[in-house]
């Protein structure tokens, strides 16, 4: 289907839009779902180029035209022309305020407690903050709707192209986005596929009498109305020596965090075995990669740390389980709990999530540097790891996202000293050690959250 074959027509949302939109229908008013980032621009910044540039990103990329709204068999999508669009920059010279940082994340923050309407509102926003005359700050905040983490990527890298060429004036280069209607028949094609009743077939047989998900908080997670987060990052050395823990084990270093937010929950919760949620984009093929749309999928991982295992056999069993997931990471996760029977009294099917966010990140607007600031990557109903690599030459950056409701902010940080402790104790043990010898030291938690570890999460009535 040709891009003027969709202009008008009505589109079926994606699993991971259908999630998203019925959520949103229940409470209109959630701006949870408000998700984006701000690149930090180490130099001067043409605004009318940027804008000029912007504009062109959003004719390319035909998921940021897209409106919703109920259809006569659920919701749809149509996708407006660019022409339509009442849009501008925003260019906001925050230079002469006392704190300009301070100034330009309130303005964000005051556009991201703006609840949009996902029929008639515009689903993205750009703005350009003056900081300094060699520091600009632009913001790219959209509608999860809209995007996934690997779409706000793909326009981030693709805006600093453009802008870069029209700065130099350079012939822009060629697009390498595809239309919408490509990504939205290969998903209908894989549902009428054999490889779809394989990969259900995987899942319900690996999900069979699969335990009760864990919290942290012992209650009932539900959808977040805001986001707590604590942001940490580790040193080169200390992520060198989790790069290595997980070489010499003959993993990548994926599978090692992960195995120590298992063993991490495992300790606190005395749960035997834990389920966590593992984002992934599933977009396979050069074909789907270079679709931006929202696509992205969430698959269980369900890791028993056997007992007097070593921290070579946990991180193999830990690779091998996520190797086994990633070929099935098409089938989409509220299929799956339609499939368990979960989703009647809306029962939980994974505990805490790790996002192991990977994306190329090199980022240069005319030649000036450009770093990423992510705001918000989508609601954590109760909480989540969001592990940034930025490449060899930096250390990891773990986020922990979590839902206020449940986490005071004094908790979350408590759990995330504590973690980070753990991590640090992981990295700097012997591949033949037991993983229960690994000392967990949880003088950082009040005395309540050491006394009672987190049971199971209770199902709601």
């Amino acid at each position: 289907m040709a891009v003027s074959d969709v202009r008008g027509v009505l589109l079926p949302l994606t699993a991971a839009q259908s999630g998203v939109w019925y959520a949103q229908q229940l409470n209109p008013q959630n701006t949870i779902f408000n998700t984006g980032e701000f690149l930090e621009i180490d130099g001067p910044v043409d605004a009318t180029a940027l804008q000029q540039a912007l504009r062109q990103v959003v004719e390319e990329a035909e998921t940021l035209r897209l409106r919703f709204h109920e259809g006569d068999s659920g919701p749809v999508a149509r996708i407006v022309p660019a022409a339509d669009l009442d849009w501008s920059l925003h260019v906001v010279d925050v230079s002469d305020a006392p704190n300009p940082m301070a100034a330009a994340r309130a303005w964000m923050a005051e556009d991201f407690a703006r609840p949009l309407d996902t029929e008639h509102d515009q689903l993205f926003l750009f703005a350009l903050f003056k900081v300094a005359e060699d520091r600009h700050l632009w913001l790219h905040r959209y509608h999860h709707l809209l995007v996934d983490g690997f779409t706000v990527n793909m326009v981030a890298q693709r805006t600093a192209a453009v802008y870069s060429a029209l700065v130099a004036g350079e012939p822009v280069p060629a697009t390498g986005f595809a239309p919408l209607a490509q990504l939205l028949d290969e998903k209908a094609a894989y549902r009428d596929s054999e490889r779809f009743g394989t990969d259900r077939a995987y899942w319900i047989d690996r999900l069979k009498e699969c335990p009760e998900p864990i919290s942290l908080s012992g209650e009932q997670p539900s959808l977040a109305r805001s986001l707590a987060r604590r942001t940490a990052r580790l040193g080169r050395t200390e992520t060198g020596r989790l790069r290595t823990l997980a070489s010499d084990a003959a993993v990548t270093w994926p599978p090692a965090l992960i195995a120590a937010v298992a063993l991490w929950l495992q300790r606190l919760t005395g749960a035997p075995e834990v389920v966590l949620g593992l984002p992934v984009s599933t977009r396979l093929g050069k074909n789907a990669r270079s679709v931006p749309g929202m696509v992205s999928n969430v698959l269980p991982l369900r890791i028993a740390v056997k007992p007097g295992s070593t921290v070579e056999e946990l991180l193999t069993q830990v690779s091998a389980e996520m190797r086994a997931a990633m070929k099935h990471q098409r089938y989409q996760f509220e299929d799956l709990r339609r499939d368990l029977g979960m989703l009647a009294d809306d029962r939980r099917l994974v505990g805490p999530h790790v996002n192991i966010m990977m994306f190329d990140y090199d980022l240069r607007f005319a030649g000036h540097t450009a770093r990423p600031h992510n705001l918000s990557i989508g609601p954590a109903d109760d909480i989540s790891f969001i592990v940034y690599d930025r490449g060899t030459s930096s250390g990891l950056q773990i986020d922990f996202d979590a839902n206020p409701e449940l986490y005071a902010d004094e908790d979350l940080r408590a759990y995330q000293l504590t973690f980070l402790d753990f991590l640090h104790r992981l990295g700097s043990t012997a591949l033949d050690a037991r993983v229960d010898s690994i000392e967990l030291d949880t003088s950082a938690l009040p005395e309540r959250l050491r006394t009672a570890p987190a049971a199971p999460a209770a199902v709601a009535d």
